[in-house]
């Protein structure tokens, strides 16, 4: 599309969901983002009933054993269905009143995180041995190192977001995925220009930011091909390359992953950079609201914080807690292969079901006090989601072990943190409600 006649889209769509927000509908609300009390809208679509057909064209559910169920049920999958050809005049010219879906609108072809649950299922299976969390726990050195590089750098008032956990996070993500250190810096250019691009995929975005996802996309996923074993072969400049400081290229994830086996034989490249790709894209942006979600949680509770920084193996404990209270993923998006019944409801073949899982962690029925963030809650309090059969299985492990390393630094480095301002998060992120400031100093160095 012309800029034109994609910015006519983009901010038609934005201006129904805008619309459809007014009426009063909770997901409406929820897809508007902005800035409405998340917590209340979840509360909001529970009254509504376990499964509730929302104005925006969905089944929507905020029920914790609806949503488990949804999760488990086969029939349902992350990948939509094929739309077809667009709707117009005998001779495919569109009729001016016909406005694509976002996904005709802006397809993000480069972003795997709309595949078949089958498929996840299978990367997951061949990449646990490398991408798991046993085998993750045993090469948290890069991750440790690059918090408390960032956190021994950083002045007396700082961002903490921009200046620490965002970079300190993409650095660790281009060492497991063996970016070489001469492509570190655009690496991270292409991170930043990317941030959000989950968010799009559901709320329209600015013209500038469609078209600057266009671009990147695709140039991050010709830089991690062109990593060692990322396609198969290094490129010129990459060869008799020695390793980074820390895990460096020779050991990075594209190589560990072609050398795992597969169940049909040699992992196919395509795989290899499906996997590569989702950590970069999806994992490391989650990685990095995770561990800002935590840390404004654990300062607006400031017993907790001193007990983390006291001692620092708490830090477990806070990221899965941070997980239900505060997840930095909000939402799935599943879609019915065939007609079924859920929650007593039946749904259509072709149909969305939007899984509030946010809100489903603190549905009362489910969980005991689930507005109150506790470090110590047990774990068995928590009651975690699935992650099998969509994106959350491959990411999962490498975004909670980036958070810990992350508040282990920070409680070790930073004990005297304090907020300075508040913490404000990206506008049009409904999945993820990304932070995008926060204003931090330390405590000792505040003037009163």
């Amino acid at each position: 599309m012309t800029d034109s006649a994609l910015g006519r889209v983009l901010l038609t769509l934005r201006g129904v969901q805008w619309i459809l927000g007014t009426k009063g509908d909770p997901y409406a609300l929820m897809l508007r983002a902005a800035g409405d009390d998340r917590a209340e809208l979840g509360r909001r679509v529970r009254e509504r009933g376990p499964l509730y057909w929302s104005s925006a064209g969905a089944w929507v559910t905020a029920d914790h054993e609806v949503v488990t169920a949804a999760l488990a049920d086969r029939r349902l999958t992350p990948r939509p269905p094929d739309t077809g050809p667009p709707p117009g005049e005998p001779a495919e010219e569109p009729a001016p009143w016909d406005v694509p879906s976002l996904r005709e609108a802006l397809p993000l072809a480069g972003l795997p995180a709309a595949l078949d649950r089958e498929e996840y299922e299978r990367l997951r299976g061949w990449a646990a041995p490398v991408l798991g969390e046993p085998a993750l726990r045993g090469r948290p050195a890069a991750a440790v190192r690059a918090y408390r590089h960032r956190a021994s750098a950083v002045g007396e008032r700082f961002d903490l977001m921009d200046d620490l956990i965002r970079p300190a996070t993409v650095d660790a993500g281009r060492v497991l995925l063996g970016v070489p250190e001469h492509r570190a810096v655009r690496f991270a250019e292409l991170c930043g220009e990317l941030t959000g691009v989950l968010d799009a995929t559901l709320c329209p975005p600015r013209l500038d930011a469609a078209r600057r996802y266009g671009t990147a996309l695709p140039e991050l996923r010709a830089l991690l091909a062109r990593t060692p074993d990322g396609s198969g072969a290094a490129g010129p400049r990459d060869a008799g390359r020695t390793a980074d400081a820390d895990t460096g290229a020779r050991a990075g994830l594209p190589r560990r992953l072609s050398a795992a086996p597969a169940p049909d034989g040699r992992p196919s490249p395509e795989d290899v950079l499906t996997v590569c790709a989702l950590l970069a894209l999806v994992g490391i942006d989650a990685a990095a609201n995770l561990t800002g979600n935590a840390v404004a949680l654990l300062l607006d509770h400031p017993g907790q914080w001193r007990a983390l920084c006291e001692d620092p193996g708490l830090a477990r404990a806070a990221v899965a807690e941070t997980l239900r209270h505060a997840p930095p993923v909000r939402l799935h998006r599943l879609y019915a292969r065939e007609d079924l019944e859920l929650a007593g409801t039946r749904v259509a073949a072709d149909e969305e079901v939007v899984l509030l899982t946010e809100a489903a962690h603190r549905d009362p029925r489910r969980h005991r006090d689930p507005e109150r963030f506790d470090v110590h809650r047990p774990a068995h309090d928590r009651h975690p989601f699935p992650e099998d059969g969509r994106a959350d299985g491959l990411v999962g492990p490498a975004a909670r072990l980036a958070a810990e390393a992350a508040l282990r630094a920070l409680a070790e480095e930073l004990p005297d943190l304090t907020r300075t301002g508040e913490v404000l998060r990206r506008l049009r992120s409904p999945i993820t409600g990304g932070v995008f400031r926060f204003p931090v100093a330390r405590q000792g160095n505040v003037r009163r």
